[in-house]
């Protein structure tokens, strides 16, 4: 099909690509589709091999049918199981909403786990926009009507919207007045504010009743109606906005609370967080409660009731201390209650209770810290009996303490229970006479001191307490101490024992040295109180009664019971315990004095606050949290903490997704939420069970203004809980399918936000441009919501800045699908779905924020408003905006109603908005946004036409205003412009007169501007219109300009994508080569010149379209038009005459090319005839659209496997169209020019380099045969067997002119290549009889190509391949032809001798010798400052393993053949002494076959080696395959490699299978890269994972790269892996029973596969790479059998599946 064909007739598919586990990536986190005007395919695509395919299958919510929607019901559909083709699940997308999808899937079996578990992703979300039809109206500048139609489809993108507060408005009866001028400033949309009936406070979000509208919305006479006829009347006025003036309108929505006094919450205290079902808010409201307490009693306290500085502030602070904190005792909600833990500890101990002996007993507590102790009985032990709203909640299992306890004094000596001790005694008056003691007299004086000056002291630490006996003395020093340990235990003395005498412990060290804001007094009043000393804690004794006499030290000895020693290490362990409640208590008690004063003083103090003035009832210190319901008959039932409910607010940097007022939060006692105190907060609870009369009173309220209104504005979104507006949102969607949904989310995080979006399918969010801060903060967020740039922010002034946009014709394809009415082969365009940002609905200024005049200067309306209006998103302004008024409306007090006709931005905001509309209508998709300095300029374009409208604005954010603006000459390249009108609002503030009984705005006038200059020119960048500012043109100015192209260029889209197909039709693949491919050195080789250069980016990997492609796909999926390619696109013509140019070098010897040149060059003449700017869109779309024809051109020339097949194997086959082309230096024949296959590119290329024999054969059944391309692989088969020469073909054909015979291995793979040539192609067997003009005489002399003695004589196919069979038989030795450094400067004399022979006793080939390399391992030391020169690095000489494999598969054959009487031989004819001998083939294929498993394996298990050919002291892996028998360095030969898997492909019969299953699963862990397999394994010494062919360095192991295949990853050798698995898993593996597992295994293990060749530059996949899939710089990028192989395994899949099938 044409990709010209109209996309208008074609299905639309949307192609949604998940990730391996079925969910979406990042940065698909928003999936955003458009309105279904008409149905059309949404499109779920995994990758074969992802986790998700296997048994995957897909789950959405969204109705299949048709039907109604319900987000619990899930229908599933399975994706395909074929892995050649796509895997799709397709739905037709016919309604709008929300939906979600998940993918199931089965886990697949490993060796470590075999058993299948059900795997689900991630949730995912899709959005459908919704429909919004309205009547259209006449265009602006035209008055043409914008349809014929009835209604027209209003796009998201064109709404313009109004907020409006409704009861300014007066009734009902008297908005037609208001509307007729709304709808004439082009708003087609209005936003009311909330309707309904209103709460004490006559906020509009303070609602009395949600489902009631408010009476001062209607005529006196129809207030006493019905709310039934109520809401006729509203719904007949909103569906009158609609018909009369094509207004749709759109209401808040107030999920969250209700008003304060709501009569409901009489009757349902339940919906709210009360302090029955919310118990944690308790303490919150004792809090609140004394607040309010003192704020009645300041006077009484002595305390100011008017704030008017700090100073007061402070006092007040201060009193709250006292007054407020510590009055409650707040404390008492944190901690232990040490006094009761006490009691029912020596209870416990008293009875003896037994407790468990075993709890502790593996934990030595003795040896733990103190902390560490405390730590650990916190862990066992600590539990909290009710809610934080219960004093003393926090409790110890005394069972638990019991037995801790108890292990912990077990262990303690002896000498800590009995002790001397100091005791305090009061001395008898005789004792008095006889002793004056000095040190009482002091101490009593020191005493006296304190008590006048009001200081106390004390000091304690509790791990003192815990180590020695304490008793009471008054300390006479101390150390400093927190808060948290002042007066802890008031009275309480530390004795300290050395050495058997007791010492008076002066000092103690402070547990907490952290002192937090002022509130020391309370803390340490809480500590006293719920603290005791060990002396209190072990005695029931009542302190003795103070007296005149003054009491006295003495030391006596003390002996302490058992229970004693347990009661006192408890205790102190208590207090221990409690030392973070009490710190977490001083932390929440400093935030809600901070929070407490920064709130007083924005209410008393702060200018922009409501400075309040005195505190009284009306105006109390601080705002209440919470409402209390009244008590009456109606609520006297309920208890009575059930009527203290908490009202609403909102939080600063709040998680919007957790709830503050739940138990998880302290927001509410921390005094955090900036509280509305006339609304009262919903407590929706975790599902509908939870609060059901709420929920359902919700739903209905939603249902209400669903049925009404045609979207909703959700009011304080980012604090409805995610589930509730889900379930409310569905209710409303079920009345109202196209529901338009807007929110302001305050989230701070864009990935939060989208949580909202997605899940509750918000289709904008609001986002106001008077949040910008300066003209380039503005610009910025014009540019963000601004739709596809055309430009960047660069200047203007150069020419290079206006960039054209990719459009969807550069992204698309057509295809085929199953269409929405369910036909198959159903023409389609499919679109690629990227991730979305959230819509937005950009206001110039929201309902609830200050206008211009008051944050920047009144001027700044007009710019502001006109830059809105340029953005291609849904925009709005609130009433009031256009009128310039002075200030926000104050939507609470405001009585006055709006005026009606004050319109001084008329001419602006009415022809900018109903441009908005129709921009969007057309598709003015394009925009340039460009900031210099106040200046802020706004081009939108039309894609296709390239008409546009461009505004210029001066912001006005500061004053005084400037006369005019700095902004440089603008050029408008290809384009012509005229003056719609060119303005500047002046504002006359000393003339305002605040009305009493309307709303006014500023005096206001817009005055006309002369016109901006606007000169039309030409220079080398073509035509241009040059735009320079008029000489006054002030801040608070606007121009608008109405563009076109100089030329039309509307089907120009069309006229490029034109006859592709037919142009293309006559192509081949060769042919398709040059279009498409083609690196420097081919380019080269062949034309003299090479790929094109992008000036600061560089080469492109290749000349013809995927050499561009390379650039221009990220270049189109990120609309990155600052690319180089997009500059250099922009200052000249060079790509485009490259394009065309370069194909006709080639013309010469591909004249099929020719049409393609004049198609080329027709559109490429067009395109340079406009402007530049746009040379960019057009020449992608040119380049995408005769690549996307190329590429199905290709495909069609291939086999049903290939065409049928999945995005990677067509993406792999046309590698064999990459690899498959000409060059002039060489080809397959030493005369005459023909194609041949490049071993890899961009280093295999041209001349001798270009065509080896080994990888031609091991790379033919994949590119050649599965691709269906015989023609290629017989030419090639052909051209090889013509230079058989010593019974070989040659490693490098050099065209047959010079063709070098160096390689033991690549005649094997010539002979397999006949093999699967006869199988594959229609010719089959007939062409062993094909004639072949050999090369050389028979007695193999070298002779040059053009010597009279070449192509003297013919063999067939079967005679070469006897000829071979015969010369490798009997043994073949010679000397390379030209030996010496002419032939190869790096081999040793002996590395030229090449020897062939076979062991009869084995039936093995046996060749090569430690100074070649003649296998595919072929790396030759070339290093002599490191010693390795003409040193193989892997020599591989006696038997390697693929070459028997070979062997065995050609003898096999050739038995088949001798079977069908087909080949005339029944053997090979060898002479062994004097005797000659007839080696059949059937004995020489069972001598190979019986040999194989005895001199290759080694057994898993070393008690077995008995029955095998080896060496254990050599074995360093078991259970794997040798890669060489009888090499000439032995330890060669048990090297693990990932060669035996090949052998088991091209021979799987050699192999006991259980012995090959478990060999393939040591290489799958111990060889298996990310892309390649490893060429040794890691584990043996020789192993270098790195190759660097640029290592100069004296270590010989790496230098000159000898590492080539000591480790470094080949992908080639990947697919014969596979292949190999696939075989035997499917045989004894986790395939055997469900052969689709291995297959699964298979295209999982090649995903990294995929996706290299979908990125890489070069389209195909790597030589090798390094360690653990590293890039390595020194392979070729692109490397002929690393596809194949890959094609050869999904060939062998394909019949595998078909096989199952049949």
């Amino acid at each position: 099909m044409s990709e010209s064909k109209s996309s208008k007739s074609l299905t639309t598919v949307y192609r949604l690509e998940l990730e391996g586990d079925g969910s979406l990536s990042k940065r698909k986190q928003f999936i955003r589709l458009p309105p279904p005007v008409k149905p059309y395919i949404l499109r779920f695509n995994i990758r074969s091999g992802s986790f998700a395919s296997h048994g995957g299958v897909l789950y959405t919510n969204h109705p299949l049918d048709g039907g109604d929607f319900e987000r619990a019901s899930f229908r599933a559909i399975r994706f395909p199981n074929d892995f050649s083709k796509p895997l799709n699940v397709d739905i037709v997308i016919q309604q709008s909403g929300s939906f979600e999808f998940y993918v199931e899937y089965q886990s697949l079996p490993t060796p470590e786990k075999t058993k299948i578990t059900t795997m689900v992703s991630e949730m995912n979300y899709f959005t459908v926009d919704p429909i919004l039809e309205t009547a259209p109206r006449n265009r602006i500048l035209s008055a043409e009507p914008l349809s014929d139609e009835n209604k027209i489809v209003l796009p998201l993108d064109g709404i313009v919207i109004q907020s409006l507060l409704p009861k300014l408005m007066g009734t009902l009866s008297q908005w037609d007045a208001y509307m007729k001028d709304i709808s004439d400033l082009g708003y087609n949309m209005v936003h009311f504010v909330p309707m309904q009936a209103r709460g004490s406070s006559d906020s509009p979000y303070s609602i009395y009743d949600q489902l009631s509208f408010s009476d001062d919305l209607f005529e006196e006479e129809d207030r006493n109606k019905s709310n039934k006829e109520k809401i006729g009347i509203i719904g007949r006025t909103v569906s009158r906005l609609d018909e009369e003036y094509g207004i749709l309108s759109l209401s808040d929505i107030v999920w969250n609370h209700t008003a304060s006094n709501s009569q409901w919450l009489q009757e349902h205290p339940e919906a709210c967080y009360n302090l029955v079902n919310s118990p944690h808010l308790i303490p919150a409201y004792e809090l609140d409660s004394a607040f309010r307490e003192y704020s009645k009693n300041l006077s009484s306290l002595g305390l100011p009731t008017f704030v008017h500085s700090e100073s007061d502030l402070n006092a007040v602070i201060e009193g709250v201390k006292q007054h407020v904190i510590k009055k409650i005792k707040l404390w008492e909600f944190y901690v232990i209650d040490i006094k009761e833990a006490l009691e029912e500890f020596k209870k416990s101990l008293e009875n003896d209770t037994p407790v468990g002996e075993n709890l502790f007993k593996d934990i030595n507590i003795a040896a733990l810290s103190f902390k560490a102790q405390a730590d650990l009985l916190v862990e066992k032990g600590l539990f909290e009996k009710s809610s934080f709203g219960q004093r003393f909640h926090k409790k110890i299992d005394i069972d638990v303490a019991r037995a801790f306890i108890d292990r912990l004094v077990d262990a303690l000596p002896v000498s800590e229970y009995t002790t001397e001790i100091e005791e305090t005694y009061v001395p008898t008056n005789e004792e008095l006479k006889l002793y004056q003691d000095p040190e009482l007299i002091e101490t009593e004086k020191k005493k006296q001191i304190e008590e006048m000056s009001g200081e106390k002291k004390s000091n304690f630490s509790l791990e003192s307490i815990t180590e020695r006996p304490t008793l009471v003395r008054a300390s006479s020093s101390r150390r400093s101490s927190t808060k948290s340990q002042e007066k802890f235990m008031e009275d309480t003395q530390v004795a300290e024992i050395k050495s058997g005498s007791v010492e008076l412990s002066s000092e103690v060290e402070s547990r907490d040295t952290s002192t937090k804001l002022g509130s020391g007094s309370t803390s340490t009043e809480t500590r006293s109180e719920n603290s005791l000393s060990n002396t209190e804690a072990l005695s029931n004794e009542q302190p003795v009664a103070s007296t005149a006499v003054k009491p006295r030290v003495r030391r006596v000895k003390v002996t302490l019971s058992l229970n004693e020693i347990k009661i006192k290490k408890f205790n102190a362990l208590i207090n221990e315990i409690n030392l973070p409640f009490y710190k977490e208590y001083d932390n929440d008690i400093d935030i809600i004095l901070e929070n407490a004063r920064n709130r007083i003083r924005y209410l008393k103090l702060d200018p922009q606050g409501p400075k309040q003035g005195e505190i009284n009832k009306p105006h109390p210190l601080i705002e209440s949290y919470f409402t209390r319901i009244p008590l009456n008959e109606k609520t006297r039932h309920f208890p009575e903490g059930a009527l203290v409910v908490a009202n609403n607010g909102w939080i600063w940097n709040a998680d919007p997704l957790k709830d503050f007022a739940s138990s998880n939060s302290r927001a509410y006692l921390r005094r955090e939420v900036i509280i509305w105190g006339d609304c009262v907060k919903m407590r929706y609870g975790e599902s509908k069970e939870d609060s059901p009369w709420l929920w359902d009173h919700m739903k209905k309220y939603t249902e209400l203004l669903a049925s009404l209104f045609h979207g909703f504005r959700i009011d304080n979104c980012h604090s409805t809980p995610i589930h509730v507006g889900t379930y409310l949102l569905d209710a409303a969607r079920s009345i109202r399918p196209n529901l338009y949904v807007i929110a302001e989310l305050f989230t701070g995080s864009e990935e939060t936000d989208i949580k909202f979006v997605r899940k509750l399918g918000i289709n904008s969010l609001i986002r106001e441009a008077m949040q910008a801060w300066d003209p380039r903060e503005l610009s910025r967020l014009v540019h963000r919501h601004g739709g596809k740039p055309v430009v960047g922010l660069t200047s203007l002034t150069s020419p290079t800045n206006y960039k054209g946009s990719m459009e969807m014709e550069c992204l698309a394809d057509v295809s085929t699908c199953t269409g929405v009415d369910g036909l198959s082969d159903t023409p389609c365009i499919v679109v690629p779905v990227p991730g979305s940002n959230p819509h937005a609905l950009y206001m110039d200024c929201t309902h609830d924020n200050q206008t211009p005049h008051q944050k920047r200067t009144a001027e700044d309306t007009l710019p502001n408003g006109a830059l809105v209006t340029m953005t291609s998103c849904a925009i709005g302004s609130v009433k009031g905006y256009d009128e310039v008024y002075p200030k926000l409306v104050d939507l609470v007090k405001e009585k006055r109603h709006y005026k009606l006709h004050e319109r001084p931005l008329d001419v602006v905001k009415k022809v900018l908005q109903h441009l908005h509309t129709e921009m969007a209508i057309d598709g003015y998709i394009e925009t340039h946004v460009y900031h210099e300095n106040d200046c802020v300029v706004v081009h939108r374009v039309h894609p296709h036409n390239h008409n546009g409208y461009l505004v210029i604005a001066h912001c006005a954010f500061t004053g005084p205003r400037k006369n005019r603006g700095s902004l440089s000459p603008m050029k408008l390249r290809g384009t012509k412009a005229e003056l719609l009108f060119s303005v500047s609002l002046d504002v006359h503030l000393n003339e305002f007169i605040r009305e009493k009984e309307y709303l006014t705005g500023l005096p206001s006038s817009l005055r006309s501007l002369n016109a901006p200059s606007l000169i039309e020119g030409n220079d080398e960048h073509g035509q241009f219109t040059e735009i320079t500012l008029p000489e006054e043109f002030p801040s608070g100015s606007v121009i608008l300009l109405r563009t076109w192209a100089d030329k039309q260029h509307s089907s120009l889209d069309e006229f490029i994508t034109s006859d592709v197909d037919e142009v293309f039709s006559d192509l081949n693949l060769v042919d398709l080569n040059i279009v498409l491919y083609r690196c420097a050195g081919e380019e080269m080789d062949t034309t003299g010149h090479g790929v094109y250069n992008i000036p600061d980016f560089g080469e492109i990997p290749y000349s013809g379209l995927e050499g561009f492609m390379s650039a221009l796909r990220p270049i189109m999926k990120e609309n990155d038009l600052g690319h180089p390619l997009c500059t250099n696109l922009r200052n000249g013509h060079w790509a485009l005459d490259y394009v065309v140019d370069r194909l006709t070098r080639h013309l010469e010897y591909a004249p099929n090319l020719r049409k393609l040149c004049s198609w080329y060059r027709e559109r490429i003449t067009t395109i340079k005839n406009i402007p530049n700017f746009l040379i960019p869109k057009y020449f992608a779309l040119l380049i995408k659209t005769a690549y996307a024809t190329a590429i199905r051109r290709a495909l069609n020339q291939m086999s049903p496997f290939v065409r049928e097949g999945g995005s990677f194997i067509r993406s792999l086959a046309m590698c064999s169209v990459q690899m498959y082309g000409t060059v002039l230096s060489t080809g397959l024949h030493p005369t005459g020019v023909s194609p041949s296959m490049a071993a890899g590119l961009p280093h295999f290329t041209y001349r001798h380099m270009r065509v080896w024999g080994r990888d031609v054969f091991i790379s033919l059944r994949g590119l050649f045969l599965t691709t269906g391309n015989y023609e290629a692989a017989r030419e090639h088969i052909l051209a090889f067997g013509a230079v058989l020469k010593h019974g070989m073909i040659p490693n490098l054909l050099d065209s047959g002119r010079r063709p070098r015979y160096n390689c033991r291995d690549a005649t094997w793979w010539y002979l397999q290549a006949i093999q699967d040539y006869c199988k594959f192609s229609p010719e089959g067997l007939d062409f062993l009889k094909t004639p072949v003009v050999r090369r050389f005489p028979k007695n193999d002399v070298f002779i040059e190509a053009d010597d009279p003695l070449a192509y003297k004589y013919k063999t067939t196919i079967l005679q070469i391949i006897q000829e071979i069979m015969e010369r490798h038989a009997r043994g073949i030795s010679f000397k390379e032809w030209n030996a010496g450094p002419n032939l190869d400067s790096k081999m040793t004399p002996q590395g030229f001798l090449v020897n062939i022979s076979v062991d009869w006793n084995t039936g093995f080939l046996i060749g090569g010798n430690k100074h070649n390399c003649g296998t595919w391992m072929d790396k030759m030391g070339e290093s002599e400052k490191a010693g390795n020169i003409g040193k193989p690095a892997t020599p591989r000489d006696g038997a390697a393993v693929e070459i028997i494999g070979l062997l065995k598969s050609t003898l096999r054959w050739i038995v088949e053949l001798l079977d069908m009487d087909i080949y005339p031989w029944k053997g090979v004819e060898i002479k062994e002494g004097r005797v000659k001998r007839l080696v059949t083939y059937d004995d020489w294929n069972d001598l190979v076959q019986q040999s194989f498993e005895e001199n290759f394996y080694i057994p898993l298990e070393p008690n077995k080696d008995s029955r095998y050919v080896l060496n254990p002291k050599l074995v360093s892996r078991r259970g794997i395959y040798k890669d060489v028998h009888k090499s000439s360095r032995e330890f060669e030969d048990y090297q693990l490699r990932p060669n035996f898997p090949i052998a088991m492909v091209v021979a799987p019969e050699l192999f006991d299978p259980h012995h090959a299953y478990q060999a393939l699963k040591t290489v799958r862990e111990v060889l298996a890269g990310p892309l390649g397999m490893r060429t040794l394994d890691p584990a043996d010494w020789a192993y270098r994972g790195d190759y660097d062919n640029n290592n100069d360095s004296t270590d010989p192991h790496i230098a000159k790269g000898w590492n080539y295949h000591q480790g470094p990853e080949w992908l080639w050798v990947t697919g014969y892996f596979l292949r190999a698995y696939l075989y035997f898993d499917t045989r004894v593996g986790n395939g055997k029973n469900d052969p689709h597992e291995t297959v699964h295994a298979i295209t999982r293990h090649l995903l990294p596969h995929r996706s290299f060749i979908e990125t890489s530059p070069w389209a195909g996949l790597p030589e090798l790479t390094n360690t653990d899939g590293a890039e390595c710089l020194h392979a070729c990028p692109t490397q002929a059998w690393s596809a194949a192989t890959l094609l050869d395994l999904f060939d062998d899949i394909k019949k595998l599946e078909n096989s199952l099938n049949a």
